[in-house]
């Protein structure tokens, strides 16, 4: 796990918003209270990972910080 300063953010073409919004977009009806997202380092390629928990379903995603592509995308029911 590493911790990223404002040196990696720089590097990164896509933002911590835009990269939200992304995720968000193909959830209808989820808000910034659902997601979690965070820029991380996979190889020294910079990705906003995260997952969204909505309407009992958990999404994963990965999304690409320097073109704002989803990278990867997974769904998940989570029934109690």
């Amino acid at each position: 796990e590493y911790g990223f300063g404002n040196a990696a953010s720089a590097n990164a073409t896509i933002s911590l918003e835009e990269a939200r919004q992304t995720a968000l977009s193909k959830v209808p009806g989820a808000t910034t209270n659902d997601i979690h997202i965070s820029l991380d380092s996979d190889d020294g390629q910079l990705l906003y990972e995260g997952s969204i928990y909505y309407n009992q379903h958990e999404y994963e995603f990965e999304i690409d910080a320097q073109t704002g592509q989803i990278f990867s995308w997974e769904e998940e029911s989570i029934w109690d």
